[in-house]
């Protein structure tokens, strides 16, 4: 850990050192030391935009005074080219100013608050923040009310009413006591004329280059193999530009192992596999550890496995790249397919309810994919039945406890603002997309994803998230990502020669974990008595005692959320 002190400013800064081990600390000054940056991600094309930047007296290799010089050149315009995953705060003396910013999708966190003396603190987790002892957190209930219907903080807040974030795509600037805060990025608008013959080489183009990009660094660097689409995708084209790349799986879902196919990808690849056996772990230690390593309640199950992963891969690599934001881009969840169904069928065919329910419950013994084909089909028929919009039934589907559960747990319903969108409706499966990029992915998947790998000091890099190949995908019409018979179609047309037969055909699993099961070993099983039967818990400071007791014994995901809940808060100081 380093720091710098000006005037006015302190800088600190912790380094995970991938590009330019020796120079490339930080915090890192201008020449005259007027100017300070902190900074943590990548910027993957760095060495490309160095070389536009002829008048800067480069003294490092680093992709951090990279930014100082556009700094230089463009001040906060900065932002209008810089590619990459980052978050980072420039103090400029001469103009007495805070200049922080977050990269366009959230990869990278900031967050900021005012100490009891007026201090504007800001860092990439909370609990640096709060190590300062200038800041008593206050608990938020609008964003526990989020947690208990969606697993996660909303992405536009914290847990804390006092404690804030910079959303993604955003910048601020904090001078003289005052804050301002402006989006600098919008999801460009969709290009309805491009047809897919059009689209498959710019999108094998552009994922390509991103990939390379990204391969760049200084210490060794492997990539996440599921098996599954999006993984076996980025694996094959890492292997075009580096050969025996590292790749790492993690088998925990026993019946429904992956490991087959990620072996298949491998073999074909020839690449250097490690599998992690779902025999390996404490899971009642790991749940433990995880209410240390996310700073806020989070209940997406998968964290355990995605940190499994990462404490895996840290043993052979620094830095992993994975497959996140290609379900986000092209549709690739599985209540896309109900949201496409319900957009494309009329009020008119209700009457085949009861005969789609049968035939998905028939199919389900015969063949998962067709059970799930059905299944969506009725799903979607069902909400078609409705007066909500396709965005309303896509946001009420993805909720775990709803109004009639907040009821019984006498919790108040507070007025949300969660619908923060940056694009035109189109009540098409548009919207839910575009939806998910701004909330379901900032809020949830790479929050899941940052706080795992970095609590074990490795870098994870998505080349799905390229500014320049995710704007692409978000350009694309819904109609190029989800059809009667396929999720992320267009992926599937790119790509679909580089994967092994059986991975072509296989449909998405995900990296759920399963929490029914879970919740029902011994040693997890004494954490729920031990946080959830207890009455003197902090959780039932806010809840009555024997409304929780409801859903105790379900050992479902209530269970996991309440669960996930108390143990955070027995972890944290706070108050209400």
């Amino acid at each position: 850990t380093k720091d710098y002190f000006f005037s006015h400013c302190a800088l600190g800064h912790t380094r995970l050192s991938i590009i330019d081990l020796v120079s490339g600390t930080q915090p890192m000054l201008s020449r005259d030391k007027t100017v300070g940056l902190v900074f943590n991600g990548e910027i993957y094309s760095y060495k490309d935009i160095k070389k536009n930047i002829h008048a800067y007296p480069f003294v490092t290799h680093s992709d951090t005074e990279v930014i100082l010089a556009l700094y230089e050149k463009y001040g906060t315009e900065l932002l209008n080219d810089l590619p990459g995953m980052f978050a980072f705060g420039i103090y400029d003396q001469n103009k007495d100013w805070l200049f922080g910013a977050r990269d366009r999708f959230g990869e990278k966190p900031f967050y900021y608050a005012y100490g009891r003396n007026g201090e504007f603190i800001f860092a990439s987790e909370i609990k640096a923040i709060l190590a300062t002892n200038l800041v008593k957190p206050i608990v938020s209930k609008l964003s526990l009310q989020h947690y208990l219907k969606h697993l996660y903080i909303h992405p536009y807040q914290t847990i804390y009413e006092n404690i804030y974030t910079l959303p993604p795509a955003h910048y601020l600037i904090y001078k003289n006591k005052q804050l301002i805060i402006k989006r600098y990025w919008s999801p460009p608008a969709t290009n309805n004329e491009i047809s897919l013959d059009e689209a498959i080489p710019q999108f094998q183009q552009l994922l390509a280059k991103a990939v390379k990009q990204q391969l760049v660094s200084d210490v060794p660097i492997g990539c996440f193999l599921s098996g599954g689409l999006d993984s076996s995708t980025i694996v094959a084209l890492a292997s075009q530009y580096k050969s025996n790349i590292n790749t790492f799986t993690l088998n925990f879902n026993k019946g429904r192992s992956e490991v087959s196919y990620a072996q298949e990808v491998s073999d074909k690849y020839h690449t250097k596999h490690t599998v992690l056996q779902d025999n390996d772990y404490n899971i009642a230690e790991l749940i433990t550890k995880m209410q240390s390593v996310y700073d806020e309640p989070f209940a997406d199950s998968s964290n355990i496995p995605t940190y499994l992963i990462s404490q895996l891969a840290k043993k052979y690599v620094t830095v992993a790249l994975t497959g996140d934001g290609c379900d986000e881009l092209l549709a690739g969840y599985g209540w896309y397919k109900s949201l496409f169904y319900m957009q494309n069928q009329t009020r008119k065919e209700i009457w085949k309810l009861p005969i789609l329910h049968m035939i998905a419950m028939v199919t389900r013994r015969i063949k998962t994919k067709q059970y799930q084909h059905w299944s969506h089909r009725h799903q979607g028929l069902r909400e078609r039945n409705t007066n909500f919009s396709l965005l309303e039934a896509h946001y009420k589907k993805n909720t775990y406890f709803t109004p009639d559960d907040f009821n019984n747990l006498k919790f108040p319903m507070l007025t949300e603002n969660n619908h923060i969108m940056s694009w035109h409706l189109t009540d098409t499966v548009d919207d839910a997309l575009r939806m998910d990029i701004e909330n379901y992915m900032p809020g949830d998947i790479l929050v899941k994803t940052d706080r795992a790998a970095m609590a074990n000091s490795l870098e994870l890099r998505s080349p799905f998230l390229d500014v320049a190949f995710a704007s692409f995908c978000i350009s694309l019409p819904y109609q190029l990502k989800i059809t009667n018979d396929s999720e992320k179609y267009i992926l599937r047309k790119a790509f679909n020669d580089k994967w092994p037969p059986s991975v072509q055909t296989r449909a998405k699993q995900g990296f759920g974990a399963p929490v029914d099961q879970w919740l029902q070993l011994p040693e997890v099983a004494d954490l729920t008595k031990k946080y959830l039967k207890d009455k003197k818990r902090k959780i039932f400071e806010i809840m009555p005692f024997e409304a929780c007791q409801k859903y105790v014994p379900v050992a479902n995901y209530h269970t996991w959320i309440l669960l996930t809940l108390s143990m955070w808060m027995e972890t944290h100081d706070f108050t209400f």
